[in-house]
């Protein structure tokens, strides 16, 4: 086991590794073909680095491994797992310690989704993510003369979705797991009581956000009033006594008992908006993962409102388009292609996308075969006559950091992948006097009007407006891939907002396609398109492999990829673990 887990992280540089593309006539040749382009090998660069680099953020072992964005994170799976712990005991574990650990990116007043298989039991989808309050409508956020009020969507006490975290947490853990709720909780209890050191993201974070906190934020994340730094002590007292209720209670703690008390009462100076009912009608949704074969493993992914089938669709672009041989070759085509399959799986999440409870969500049509040719057959001419222009949209997806994942397997394939978040950083930037808790800002993950970009840039329809009781549309995509025996192959997932899919994308592209090794497949420069805005974002590394004169439909910019991406895979008898290497966090296990 590894305990070195606050080494900086070494500095960046770029190594040059072979990527092959090919028009082939079968997925197989697609899979093993070595591409070149116009006679020339084509390269790119690989963000590695050091091998001390590589050996914090990759971990081999043979009995269990977790991945997780904090080392105290994944250190609290390994005590659980040394207990006698299974894999959910050890993502419940996690869940909680990270919910202390990154305030900023996620907690117990967030949601998420999560995908548990265990071969000899069942597999599952859980949806814990948050839900719009009876006072979220549509007419809430908007302006006397009609225009929608996007500043109270997206920060501030109106922009909370009631949570399903702890909700979520505690049913997957009463369901699957082995140990006492005590156990599980004790790692984020000490976390909270005795306090760790500041890392420079949390730092950051705390001091971006810091002149918008509410006084009771303040408290917890200041000293001497002004932003914790890195290195100081942070103890979240009175998060502490919430996860000490929670362990008396249990999930009463959260319908009837005094945090959600203490919630309704802060809510009473602002109009109500959350309320006892609230808390009351809340329901985790538990369902059956979206099942595909893709790239020669069944995949389960999260079904709507997640982007799963959006994920899906990209990858069966990228494959059919493989079989034609009318697009371009090497680098060039390659990007063309992979940016189409984008282009398109997230046009598809603008209209369709939503909660199917309140929404059709066409996931047949849009994985099936048919739908793919036709799609396909249309990009193929629009990229043989050369003749498109990007679309018109000056809206810009926000830098945001946030959201968390945890990815967990052992030796005999049971696994859990689990992406949790409060959406923005900080969330709605505002705390709850008594409880710790850092409120979300979900609610803008809605679409607050046809068009109206949210914090990421994304655009949504009348299929993600905002309904009481509603779940919005998420990009949070936690998915596992099985081999025909049902053996688990891989554990993946990502916090990153729009980028979660593409993300997801990128590594399983690189990692089963192109053949490269896990670290290297998630560190490689990734690229990303969403649709709206019409811009291929490309990582930094990525600069001046792409002319204009060789890519003149797009409108490319360049920047670092936002998604950090957290996976297990079982190569043989060995478990390998990367955490992405732009995070803080390691993998861990034996």
């Amino acid at each position: 086991m590894r305990f070195s887990f606050f080494r900086k992280r070494s500095v960046l540089f770029a190594i040059f590794i072979q990527l092959s593309f090919v028009r082939c006539e079968s997925i197989q040749s697609f899979l093993e073909a070595n591409v070149k382009s116009n006679g020339n090998e084509t390269t790119l660069p690989q963000i590695q680095g050091s091998q001390e680099k590589r050996d914090r953020y990759e971990l081999i072992g043979r009995e269990f491994m977790i991945a997780t964005d904090h080392p105290l994170a994944s250190q609290a799976g390994v005590e659980i797992w040394k207990k006698g712990g299974n894999v959910v005991d050890v993502f419940a574990a996690a869940s909680f310690a990270i919910s202390v650990l990154r305030p900023h990116s996620t907690g117990l007043f967030g949601g998420g989704f999560a995908i548990v298989y265990l071969p000899k039991k069942g597999k599952w989808a859980y949806d814990f993510r948050e839900r719009s309050p009876k006072k979220g409508t549509s007419s809430y956020y908007t302006n006397p003369d009609g225009s929608p009020n996007t500043d109270k969507i997206l920060k501030g006490v109106y922009s909370v979705g009631v949570p399903g975290n702890v909700q979520g947490i505690l049913k997957i853990q009463k369901q699957h797991g082995k140990l006492s709720l005590v156990d599980v909780m004790a790692p984020a209890m000490r976390y909270a009581k005795n306090g760790y050191a500041v890392y420079a993201d949390l730092a950051n974070a705390v001091a971006k956000v810091w002149p918008n906190m509410n006084p009771e934020m303040k408290k917890v994340f200041g000293i001497d009033n002004r932003p914790i730094r890195e290195g100081e002590l942070l103890i979240q007292n009175d998060l502490f006594q919430t996860l000490e209720r929670i362990t008396e209670n249990e999930e009463k703690e959260w319908v009837e008992g005094e945090t959600t008390k203490l919630v309704s009462l802060f809510y009473q100076n602002f109009d109500g908006f959350i309320r006892d009912e609230d808390w009351k009608e809340y329901q985790v949704r538990e369902t059956e993962p979206l099942i595909t074969n893709l790239w020669g493993y069944q995949m389960m992914t999260m079904p709507p409102p997640s982007s799963g089938v959006h994920l899906v669709t990209m990858m069966q672009l990228v494959t059919e388009m493989a079989k034609r041989k009318s697009f371009p070759t090497g680098l060039v085509g390659e990007t063309i292609q992979i940016t189409e399959a984008m282009r398109v799986s997230y046009r598809d999440r603008s209209v369709f996308g939503g909660d199917p409870k309140f929404t059709e969500v066409p996931v047949s049509k849009l994985t099936s075969q048919s739908y793919i040719q036709e799609e396909v057959s249309e990009i193929e001419k629009k990229v043989v006559s050369g003749n498109w222009k990007p679309i018109s949209n000056p809206a810009q997806p926000k830098d945001s950091y946030n959201t968390t994942h945890i990815s967990v397997m052992d030796k005999e394939g049971n696994a859990v992948s689990s992406t949790q978040s409060i959406n923005g950083i900080f969330g709605a930037v505002q705390m709850v006097p008594g409880t710790g808790l850092v409120l979300n800002n979900t609610m803008d993950d809605f679409s607050i009007a046809p068009g109206v970009p949210n914090l990421y840039g994304l655009v949504g329809s009348k299929a993600n407006a905002i309904m009481p009781g509603k779940t919005p549309l998420s990009s949070m995509s936690p998915t596992i891939l099985t081999e025909a025996n049902g053996m688990t192959k891989l554990v993946i997932g990502a916090p990153g907002g729009s980028q979660i899919p593409t993300s997801i994308f990128n590594v399983l592209y690189h990692y089963l396609v192109q053949k490269r090794n896990l670290y290297e497949s998630v560190s490689f420069p990734r690229i990303h398109h969403q649709f709206l805005p019409d811009t291929l974002f490309l990582d930094p590394e990525l600069k001046g492999y792409f002319p204009e004169t060789e890519l003149p439909f797009y409108q490319v910019q360049y920047g670092r990829h936002r998604a950090k991406v957290f996976v297990v895979s079982k190569e043989g008898d060995k478990l390998i673990g990367v955490s992405d290497p732009k995070g803080e966090g390691v993998p861990l296990g034996f």
